[in-house]
């Protein structure tokens, strides 16, 4: 009997899944945008160009394990990233699923529908952002460990750093996990060897002895001082759970969180014992809140690059899953059900079918505003701005630009710096005559640092052609969004 549930719960999650995919791909056939800006499309160029250039597998910003897993979806153009995060989404629905069996809960498949539904993860799919592989690699890490595969566990936990660079606090979780709870040392150096690994490989090619330090753009930009979002409060990622893990799923996610340090806290022996509830709460929970609780700290402090984008939440997605499905499975498995009788097990179990049902439909009310997604009023102007470029001589000239959507719709490479060359490596004396500067409202006065009546002021270079949109906006930091191409038309001495 128990086989032949198990194949009807596959079928129904096969079926699931295809749907799934073919709803997803079919709207973003309609979708001339990609949901996250232009760190979107910065991934997918990097991706792309890393078989031209091999030096982009260890591009830091890219993140090298992302790049690598990546690059073969990104030669089929953009549409191939997003294969990649239906797949990882997907997957990541079926392994908590998996360890959701693993873990002995009630209901697995409600792991499987938090993770599907989740809308902060619903809304990351159309993009080619890296949040949606790393969760997939957080979701096999979390089966590993609880299938006692740990030191496939500890292999992943020492790579996810270079998936995304919060890997490092799921890294400093596991490795507190199997060095103090399983108490297996081996696995803790596995956890480890990832970062020397990689430190080595960046050392050996690139020449920088603490790579994994001065290449990190979260470090650099917080030594340079450089700051161009800001800050927040700190409730901003709390206040914003009802859209990242929804109403339902947050609740129950951090009933769970709850729930687990409970069953454990009666002792502190019984606190560092090896069990499931250990797993629950120094893994599940422990990996949920400390991301969710740095998240937090940095955005308030104006650190580390922090733009305060929710997005981010879509990695522990998974870990929102399994403690959402052990809240349901602890609340169906309590005494005071039982005793309750039928008419109270009736009444919760219509209300778990009513909040099951809700968490279905929740994303689609938050996000149905945004499919098709389409092209941003930033991006509009720039394809105005290729179509104006297309008359020039490119490819005998030297231009300097930032905005990565320029790339996809001129074809550019973008490291082939004989032609063309990021903005903020713009400097007014190395610019050779008949170069361009295309400034945007967007990435000039900020990422860039130059100001528009610089170039305007600046003898050297001529106003050629500016672009403005139909109804004025502003962009990051308040600046309205406006195009400007120069030409460098002199060299004054």
């Amino acid at each position: 009997m128990k086989a032949s549930r198990n194949i009807v719960t596959y079928y129904f999650l096969t079926f699931l899944s295809v749907i799934y995919f073919g709803v997803f791909f079919y709207v973003y056939s309609q979708s001339p945008g990609l949901e996250g800006g232009m760190d979107s499309y910065q991934h997918f160029l990097i991706a792309k160009y890393s078989w031209k250039y091999p030096v982009l597998f260890l591009h830091q910003w890219g993140k090298p394990i992302f790049t690598l897993i990546a690059s073969p979806f990104a030669q089929f153009g953009i549409g191939g990233n997003v294969v990649l995060n239906l797949i990882s989404i997907l997957a990541s629905a079926w392994l908590c699923y998996f360890t959701a069996c693993k873990l002995k809960f009630k209901y697995p498949v409600f792991a499987f529908i938090v993770v599907l539904f989740s809308p902060i993860f619903f809304d990351q799919i159309i993009s080619g952002l890296t949040e949606p592989l790393s969760a997939l690699l957080l979701s096999i890490l979390l089966l590993a460990l609880v299938s006692d595969k740990i030191i496939l566990a500890s292999i992943i936990a020492g790579l996810l750093p270079f998936a995304r660079s919060e890997g490092f606090m799921i890294m400093a979780v596991v490795g507190f996990y199997v060095l103090f709870i399983q108490k297996n040392y081996k696995a803790f150096i596995w956890v480890l060897a990832g970062s020397f690994l990689m430190n080595s490989l960046g050392w050996i090619i690139e020449g920088k002895p603490l790579w994994i330090f001065t290449e990190n753009p979260y470090i650099r930009v917080e030594l340079e001082k450089v700051n161009i979002c800001g800050k927040g409060g700190i409730s901003h990622y709390l206040r914003a759970v009802p859209i990242t893990f929804g109403f339902v799923g947050g609740t129950l996610t951090f009933a769970g969180i709850f729930l687990s340090l409970y069953r454990k806290a009666h002792s502190i022996k019984q606190l560092f014992s090896n069990d499931n509830n250990s797993y629950m709460l120094w893994v599940v929970s422990g990996i949920f809140s400390l991301y969710f609780i740095v998240h937090s700290a940095i955005w308030y402090l104006g650190v580390m690059g922090s733009c305060g984008y929710i997005r981010v939440m879509t990695v522990i997605v998974p870990c929102s899953a399994l403690l959402a499905n052990y809240t349901l499975d602890q609340l169906l498995k309590s005494k005071w059900l039982v005793i309750g009788g039928n008419k109270v097990k009736k009444a919760v179990y219509l209300v778990v079918i009513l909040a099951v049902g809700f968490m279905i439909w929740e994303p689609f009310w938050r996000y149905q505003h945004k499919y098709p997604i389409d092209l941003s009023d930033e991006q509009k102007l720039f394809v105005e701005t290729g179509k104006g470029l297309k008359t020039q001589d490119l490819e005998n000239r030297v231009v300097y630009f930032l905005y990565p959507y320029l790339n996809i719709i001129a074809d550019i490479d973008p490291w082939d710096i004989d032609h063309f060359i990021e903005i903020w490596g713009f400097h007014f004396e190395f610019a050779p005559l008949g170069s361009y500067i295309i400034w945007d409202g967007h990435f000039g006065p900020n990422e860039g640092n130059i100001p528009l009546e610089k170039l305007r002021s600046h003898p050297d270079f001529k106003e050629i052609k500016s672009f403005y949109p139909p109804t004025p906006f502003k962009t990051l930091n308040d600046h309205n969004f406006e195009i400007h191409v120069f030409e460098r038309i002199q060299k004054s001495k």
